[in-house]
Parts: C-alpha cells; structure tokens; sequence
C-alpha cells in the first residue's frame, strides 16, 4: 500500500477533526465500531501497463511482487 504524503495526512487529518467538532463523535452517520478496513491487492500484468500506460501508472511494490513473494 502506498503511503500518502505529509500535506494529504494533515488534510484528512482536519476534515476528521472538524466532523468530530461538529458531530460530537467520529465518523458521525455511522456506528464507530461498522468501520471495516481492508487492502485489496491485485497481481498485474505489468507487461499491459508497460505498453498501455504512462510511466507510473503501478506502485513500486507491484513492480517487486515476484521478488519479495517468489524467493
């Protein structure tokens, strides 16, 4: 999974905080306890995105798949 940059983090960091301002609890139109979280990960072909797709177009962790799960 990718980690997201300072600037991204302190912005869902203030929506957080102004929902739990504003609501009294977070998140505030659902029980706290009904979040899920999850990583949905996929093996890709990386030779189709090589020839369809701009550079970047996968994580770096896609491109090491083989070498960190097949040795």
């Amino acid at each position: 999974a990718l980690f997201h940059d300072d600037h991204f983090q302190d912005c869902v960091a203030t929506m957080a905080q102004y929902i739990f301002d504003e609501y009294g609890k977070f998140p505030a139109t659902i029980p706290s306890v009904y979040i899920l979280t999850y990583l949905q990960a996929h093996y890709l072909d990386l030779d189709f995105y090589d020839k369809h797709f701009k550079n970047g177009a996968y994580l770096e962790t896609h491109k090491r798949h083989d070498e960190w799960w097949k040795s």
